[in-house]
């Protein structure tokens, strides 16, 4: 239910009056974080010590938020400021609970297997709207009425090149191409495990849709994250896939790059131009982000243990940063950005060791798809401000919570063989 509200509806919609913190998948996942507590208090609940890397690294990280938040009161804040301050702690500790339920109420293999397939489905939908709206320039989302929603969250839909760009149910194309990036490990997983392959060009096409979708939504971002979400993500798996597996990949990336071409007239060069621009001085993007580091200076030397406070550094007081690790570092300080990273690689650590502990091929191959969608976010975070867009945030606690179920299970799964059980 949480995967379908935060995939599905609409980013930009909120319920009426509750601000940031009303969508839906929040509500849904404030339920669940009460629940979890009210299990824990009662001894219905008990955690699973294999899966508790993650729960200790959200730990951390709610840690440094909550002493950056202490230190707003030591500065003059405004009400604004305060009032994210507010909103950045119980979305933190709202996070904790998902990745403590993830973590720790999924204890069996097919029910982690059911749930990414899942979030892959829901996943290629949202791939499916942005094609749509790159074609056709019909935003699905500003169409959708929902009764006791409104719109919280200005889209940021626009076009480059000449092209509309697409952002299917996500707040804006950058949002997109992060979303369906994360996802691509788990759908490539799913459409070379050998339990799901069978006769007849149905079962193909259910295998291969969701990879195909995926990969072709990504360029229609025209944005430089989505293609290097794309490029990680391939430079992760590949090295791990047996040569028969890796030649067909070569041969369709072929393709695909070939039919995009011909598809969409000029937008290979569009992309390729973001790129070589890049790396010049006639680049307005790059050159916007190259000034952030010197406009937040101060702010950094002001305070930069723990920051100004969470998500206290508006744009509309201050500036856009389009980079989280320095937006974290003016917010939560060298300490709050070391907390960042400790999730990052945490979560990339449970997938590499739950895939050595693990013997069957696609639960290996599982475990190296958790390592490329943290090894994503890790990169990605440098070219825009990551958490703090609502459906990739949630995404990603979420999977968090998946990573640490995956190790737990592995754990589990290796001490019955070495018992004889």
């Amino acid at each position: 239910m949480y995967a379908l509200l935060i995939m599905l509806m609409p980013a930009t919609e909120t319920v009426a009056n509750l601000g940031a913190l009303g969508s839906p998948a929040t509500i849904y996942s404030v339920m669940a974080l009460l629940w979890f507590l009210a299990g824990r208090m009662t001894g219905h609940l008990r955690l699973d010590p294999a899966s508790s890397s993650v729960r200790k690294a959200m730990c951390v990280l709610l840690t440094a938020v909550t002493l950056s938040y202490i230190g707003v009161s030591g500065r003059v804040a405004s009400g604004a400021e305060i009032q994210a301050a507010d909103r950045a702690l119980i979305l933190c500790l709202v996070s904790c609970g998902l990745v403590a339920v993830a973590s720790g109420g999924i204890t069996d293999r097919n029910r982690l297997d059911t749930l990414l397939r899942r979030l892959v489905v829901f996943g290629t939908i949202v791939a499916l709207m942005g094609i749509t709206e790159f074609f056709t320039g019909f935003r699905v989302t500003e169409h959708i009425v929902l009764p006791g929603l409104q719109t919280n969250i200005m889209p940021g839909a626009g076009d480059r090149g000449g092209h509309l760009r697409a952002q299917g149910t996500t707040t804006q194309p950058l949002e997109f191409g992060a979303v369906i990036a994360v996802h691509l490990p788990f759908a490539l997983q799913q459409a070379g495990d050998p339990a799901r392959r069978g006769p007849g060009w149905r079962n193909t096409v259910r295998r291969l849709a969701p990879v195909t979708i995926m990969i072709i939504s990504l360029p229609m971002t025209v944005s430089r994250t989505a293609i290097i979400g794309l490029v990680v993500t391939m430079a992760i798996l590949m090295p791990s896939w047996p040569k028969e597996r890796r030649r067909p990949a070569y041969v369709m990336a072929l393709f695909g790059a070939v039919g995009i071409r011909v598809l969409v007239p000029g937008l290979m060069g569009t992309i390729l131009v973001l790129f070589s621009s890049a790396s010049g001085n006639n680049d307005n993007s790059t050159q916007a982000r190259t000034k952030d580091y010197a406009g937040v200076a101060p702010y950094i030397k002001e305070r930069p243990w723990f920051g100004r406070g969470p998500a206290t550094f508006i744009p509309s007081l201050y500036r856009y940063t389009d980079n989280y690790y320095l937006l974290a570092l003016v917010e939560i300080g060298v300490v709050g950005v070391a907390a960042v990273l400790i999730v990052y690689f945490t979560g990339i650590r449970a997938g590499r060791l739950g895939r050595r502990l693990s013997v069957d091929p696609a639960q290996r191959d599982l475990g190296q798809c958790f390592a490329a969608a943290f090894a994503v976010m890790l990169v990605i975070s440098a070219t825009f401000d990551t958490l703090s867009f609502p459906m990739l945030s949630g995404l990603f606690f979420l999977l968090l919570g998946c990573s640490g179920a995956y190790l737990g299970i592995a754990r589990n799964e290796a001490a019955r063989r070495l018992s004889g059980g």
